[in-house]
C-alpha cells in the first residue's frame, strides 16, 4: 500500500539571480573605470621598436613617465618641468617609506623621436633621488 501526502509538492528548485547579475554590473563598471584610469597614464608617443624583455606576468606599473618627440614631460596627463618631477618622484618616496628607495616601480615612456638629452636628464635625476632601475617601454616590431 502506497501512502501519499494530500498535496502534492513541487520539486522545482526556483533561484533567485538578482544578486548575481547586480555582481556582474558592478564588475563591468570597475573594469571600465579601471581601463580608463589606464590609459589616462599613457601619453601618446611614438615607442622605439625593440623586442624588449617578455614575461609571463607583466609587473605592477606603479608611475608612468612619458617623454613627448617634442621633449615634454607628461605624468598622469600633465606637462611637468625637471623640478616638478623631482617633486612628483619625491612624493612617490614619501607614499612608500617603508620601500627602499630603489625599489620603486617606474615606466619610462620616450618617444623615438625625442632627443636623448631629455631622458638622460631624467635618468640623472631619478639616479640622484637613489631610484635603482626603471623600466623603458618600447614596441614590439
Amino acid at each position: 500500500m502506497r501512502f501519499a501526502p494530500a498535496t502534492t509538492r513541487d520539486r522545482g528548485v526556483s533561484v533567485d539571480i538578482t544578486a548575481m547579475i547586480d555582481v556582474v554590473f558592478l564588475l563591468i563598471i570597475f573594469f571600465m573605470t579601471t581601463a580608463q584610469v589606464a590609459r589616462l597614464t599613457h601619453t601618446e608617443v611614438d615607442l622605439p621598436l625593440e623586442k624588449g624583455e617578455q614575461r609571463a606576468t607583466p609587473d605592477e606599473t606603479g608611475l608612468v613617465i612619458n617623454i613627448t618627440g617634442g621633449g615634454e614631460i607628461v605624468v598622469a596627463g600633465r606637462t611637468v618641468d625637471i623640478a616638478e618631477l623631482e617633486g612628483i618622484v619625491r612624493g612617490e618616496l614619501l607614499k612608500q617609506p617603508e620601500q627602499p628607495a630603489h625599489e620603486l616601480k617606474l615606466l619610462l615612456r620616450a618617444d623615438r623621436t625625442a632627443a636623448a638629452a631629455q631622458l638622460n636628464r631624467v635618468v640623472i635625476l631619478l639616479e640622484s633621488l637613489g631610484v635603482g632601475a626603471a623600466r623603458l617601454a618600447t614596441e614590439v616590431p
